[in-house]
């Protein structure tokens, strides 16, 4: 019996507290910007958006 790990599936980034990380894929930029905009108004906090090309 194993302790249950199993195959890794994907990778991990560090996030700093405080800071919470989406990717967002098959969406176009201004969808995500509304989107992110409007969800960011309910606990009031800030947003900035890195563009992977």
């Amino acid at each position: 019996m194993g302790r249950g790990k199993g195959n890794p599936t994907g990778w991990i980034a560090r996030v700093s507290m405080g800071k919470i990380s989406f990717e967002m894929d098959g969406v176009s930029l201004s969808n995500v910007r509304q989107a992110t905009t409007l969800a960011a108004h309910k606990p009031c906090s800030s947003t900035k958006f890195v563009l992977w090309s």
